[in-house]
C-alpha cells in the first residue's frame, strides 16, 4: 500500500524536469521530485568547485524563456547573473573573431578579420533578424511542442503557416551562400552540437537558423553556473508546497489503470502513490522502469528509437591568472581545423580569485571511441591539453593541476605529478559522459524528435531528447508543453468538481 499520495511525481533534476516541476507546483499541484541517480552537478578539487557540464544559454531573448522566467520569479535574478559584459568568441586558425550582440559591431568586426565576405554575412545577418521575428511568433504561442493531438496539430499549423519553413523545417539555409570550406561557416557550424542536443547533420534549416541567431544574440554562462540555478528550481517547488528528494530513486512503476500509478523508491522500498508521471531521464531508463516494454516498443515502431552517436567530455585546467591571455573571452569555440567542423573544443575561462583561473575545454567523442568498460581514455586529455596549449602560448610554465573526470585519469597536480584527492571519486569515468543522440524521425519543424505523451497512460517524458533541435531554448518548451497538458487536465477535474455539477443531485 503506499503511504503517501501526489499528483505528480517527477523522476530526475535535469533542467527540462525541474520546470516543469516548478510551473506544476505554482499552480498548486502536489508535485514530488526524485533525482532519479542524477549526480549533483559540480564537485570540489582542492578548493576549488568544478562543473563537469556547464549550463551554456543561448536563446535568453527568447519569449518562451523569458515567460517562463516571469512565472517561476527568476527573471531578475538570472538577468542579474548572466555575463554581459563579455562577448563570445571564434577562434579560427587564422582569425579570432568577436560576435557582439549588436549588429553593427559584429559586422564590423567581420569587415576586419574577413573583408572579403563582408557583404554575404551583412545580408545572412539580415535575414537571420527575420527569421527570429517569424519563430518568437510561433514560440510564444504558449503551443504544445510537438502536437500530437488534433487541435494541437491545428492550432500549430496555423501558427506557422507563412513562414519560409515547412513542417520539417526545410528552407533558407544558415550561412549556406559562403564556400562550402569557408572557416566562418565551418565554425558556425562546429558550434551548433555544443548548444544543441543534435549533432550538425542533423539539424533542420529552422533550427540550423535558429541556433544561429542566438549565437548572434548572445552566448552566456550564469554566475553560480547550474549548481545555482539548480538550486533556484529546487527553492521555488518547495515553497510552493512541494517536495524535492534528490538522493532518492524509483525502483521500479506499477500502473493502477483507473487509480494511478505506484512507485518503489529503491534505497528504502516506500511506495508512493500518484495520479502524473514525468519523465525527466533518458527514455532507456523509463523502459527499464516499467514492468513490460510492449508499450515502448510501440512507440518505438513509430517514431524510432534513439541511438548514441558522440559523448560530451570535459577537461579542466587551474592555471595562473598571469599565464591566460587577456584578448580569451569567457566562452569562445575553439576550430582546430578550417574545414572540419567536428575537430572543435567549448572553452570556458573562469576565475576563481584574483591569482588563478579555471580553464575547461569541452568536445564530442564519437561513439565508436567509447567503451564504458575498458580501461581510461588517456587520448581525451591528451587532445586538450594540445588545443589549450594553441591558445595560451606558456601554458605548461602557468598550469596547476588538470582533471578530466570522464575520462577514468584521476586528478593529478602538474608541479610535482601527483594524485589529488576529489570530493566524489566514485562518480567518475566514462558512464558519466552525456550522449547526443541520433534520432530516426523529427517533427515540429525539425526541432523535437521524441513525444511528450507516452504510451501509458498518465506517463509523460520530458527530458533533452523531446525538443533537442533547440537546445536551452528547447529544454523550456518540453518543459512548458508538459506541464500545460498536465495542468490543463487538472484544471477540467477542478471544474468538474467544484463547478454546477457538482451541486446537482439524482
Amino acid at each position: 500500500m503506499p503511504t503517501s499520495f501526489y499528483d505528480v511525481v517527477v523522476l530526475g533534476t535535469h533542467l527540462e524536469p525541474l520546470l516543469c516541476a516548478a510551473l506544476l507546483a505554482r499552480e498548486g499541484l502536489r508535485v514530488l521530485v526524485l533525482g532519479q541517480g542524477v549526480p549533483n552537478p559540480s564537485y570540489t578539487l582542492g578548493d576549488v568547485e568544478v562543473e563537469p557540464h556547464g549550463l551554456t544559454i543561448a536563446g535568453a531573448q527568447s519569449p518562451i524563456v523569458q515567460n517562463t522566467l516571469d512565472e517561476l520569479a527568476l527573471r531578475q535574478d538570472v538577468r542579474q547573473r548572466m555575463d554581459r559584459a563579455n562577448v563570445f568568441q571564434l577562434l579560427l586558425p587564422e582569425h579570432r573573431i568577436n560576435v557582439h550582440p549588436k549588429a553593427e559591431r559584429w559586422l564590423v568586426e567581420l569587415a576586419r578579420e574577413l573583408p572579403t565576405v563582408r557583404r554575404q554575412a551583412a545580408d545572412i545577418t539580415r535575414t537571420l533578424a527575420e527569421v527570429r521575428s517569424e519563430l518568437d511568433a510561433v514560440t510564444g504561442r504558449g503551443l504544445v511542442w510537438p502536437p500530437e493531438t488534433f487541435l494541437e496539430r491545428q492550432q500549430f499549423s496555423l501558427a506557422t503557416a507563412g513562414q519560409r519553413y515547412d513542417r520539417q523545417g526545410h528552407g533558407w539555409t544558415s550561412w549556406n551562400q559562403l564556400a562550402v570550406r569557408h572557416p566562418l561557416r565551418t565554425a558556425f557550424e562546429a558550434l551548433l552540437p555544443h548548444i544543441s542536443g543534435l549533432l550538425p547533420a542533423q539539424h533542420s534549416d529552422a533550427t540550423r537558423g535558429r541556433l544561429h541567431d542566438h549565437v548572434l544574440c548572445g552566448v552566456t554562462e550564469l554566475t553560480g553556473g547550474w549548481t545555482w540555478f539548480r538550486e533556484a528550481l529546487f527553492a521555488r517547488i518547495r515553497s510552493w508546497g512541494s517536495d524535492v528528494r534528490p538522493r532518492d530513486h524509483a525502483e521500479s512503476v506499477r500502473h493502477e489503470r483507473r487509480h494511478g500509478h505506484t512507485i518503489r523508491l529503491g534505497r528504502t522500498d516506500e511506495e508512493i502513490g500518484c495520479s502524473q508521471i514525468v519523465h525527466g531521464t533518458p527514455i532507456s531508463e523509463l523502459s527499464a522502469l516499467l514492468p513490460e516494454r510492449g508499450p515502448m516498443t510501440a512507440m518505438f515502431e513509430r517514431v524510432g528509437e534513439p541511438r548514441a552517436r558522440a559523448y560530451r567530455c570535459s577537461v579542466h585546467v587551474l592555471v595562473d591568472k598571469r599565464g591566460v591571455p587577456q584578448a580569451l573571452e569567457p566562452l569562445a569555440l575553439l576550430c582546430r581545423s578550417a574545414i572540419v567542423a567536428e575537430d572543435a573544443f567549448l572553452m570556458r575561462c573562469h576565475d576563481v580569485d584574483e591569482d588563478r583561473v579555471l580553464l575547461t575545454a569541452s568536445r564530442l567523442v564519437e561513439e565508436q571511441l567509447i567503451d564504458t568498460g575498458s580501461s581510461p581514455l588517456r587520448f581525451v586529455r591528451e587532445e586538450a591539453l594540445d588545443a589549450i596549449r594553441s591558445v595560451v602560448p606558456f601554458f605548461d610554465d602557468h598550469a596547476i593541476w588538470i582533471d578530466s573526470p570522464h575520462d577514468g585519469l584521476p586528478p593529478r597536480a602538474l608541479r610535482g605529478d601527483t594524485e589529488l584527492p576529489c570530493s566524489d571519486p566514485w562518480t567518475r569515468g566514462p558512464y558519466t559522459m552525456k550522449a547526443v543522440y541520433e534520432y530516426p524521425t523529427r517533427r515540429a519543424l525539425g526541432v523535437c524528435a521524441l513525444p511528450t505523451r507516452t504510451p501509458v497512460r498518465g506517463v509523460f517524458l520530458c527530458n533533452e531528447q523531446v525538443a533537442p533541435g533547440l537546445g536551452f531554448e528547447g529544454s523550456f518548451l518540453a518543459a512548458t508543453s508538459v506541464a500545460k497538458i498536465i495542468g490543463s487536465q487538472y484544471r477540467r477535474q477542478d471544474w468538474l468538481r467544484r463547478g454546477p455539477w457538482a451541486r446537482r443531485s439524482v
